[in-house]
């Protein structure tokens, strides 16, 4: 079974990655409603991995870019949106131009330092009415053990406390180690960065196991 324990091991599950039909569905199908009417929309994808959703975003006819630290997802991910599209180094990503911003999953597999310089640069890309998208899993079922889209390994640690656990994810069958923090720190470091906070969105409840359980949750933000 793969293993990804740090930041920089990402690129040996893409292709596990691009195969997560249920995380799509619930994740993606709840965010891409939120965005409205978005052709000739300016979008940037930040940490879009292997660009399943920036492609999704292209056949809605919107302008996207994305944005990876890994060299292996940026390949990916210029495969279907093109070469020109996608964005190697934070430098070349132009400031105050995005109409929206989507950043998925990344803040809750990166240290507290780097979701401080990500939300800050989220801030500074987008324009004057843009808005941001920063999704991730539900920190309020971080002592579940079993959802549809992974396994946990429970600790015993509590809700207000930052600590990391280990999943094994259902879809590709792979070990991740994910940074729990709950929700009112992120709020925190938004506030801090300049963003205001406009809602929050959750995907669709479900019983697993007498568990009610809402898998990811999705920050709307604006300048």
């Amino acid at each position: 079974m793969k293993g990804v324990f740090d930041q920089d091991k990402w690129s040996l599950v893409a292709s596990e990655l691009k195969a997560e039909n249920l995380k799509l569905a619930s994740y993606d199908n709840t965010l891409i409603p939120l965005l409205g009417d978005i052709r000739g929309k300016k979008i940037l994808d930040y940490g879009g991995g292997p660009g399943v959703l920036a492609l999704a975003l292209k056949r809605l006819g919107a302008d996207v870019k994305e944005y990876d630290i890994f060299p292996d997802m940026i390949k990916e991910a210029a495969k279907k949106i093109g070469k020109k599209n996608v964005y190697h180094t934070i430098k070349q990503i132009p400031k105050n131009h995005f109409d929206f911003i989507i950043c998925n999953l990344v803040l809750c597999i990166v240290p507290e330092k780097e979701v401080e310089n990500i939300v800050k640069n989220i801030h500074s890309e987008l324009n004057k009415n843009g808005v941001a998208y920063i999704g991730f899993c539900n920190p309020k079922i971080f002592n579940i053990n079993e959802s549809q889209l992974d396994f946990r390994f429970v600790t015993d640690r509590k809700y207000e406390e930052n600590h990391n656990y280990k999943k094994i994810k259902k879809e590709g069958r792979y070990e991740i180690m994910e940074l729990h923090r709950p929700i009112e720190w992120y709020e925190k470091v938004y506030k801090k960065a300049g963003l205001k906070l406009i809602d929050k969105i959750f995907t669709p409840e479900y019983t697993l196991k007498g568990h009610k359980i809402k898998d990811f949750i999705i920050f709307k933000l604006k300048k």
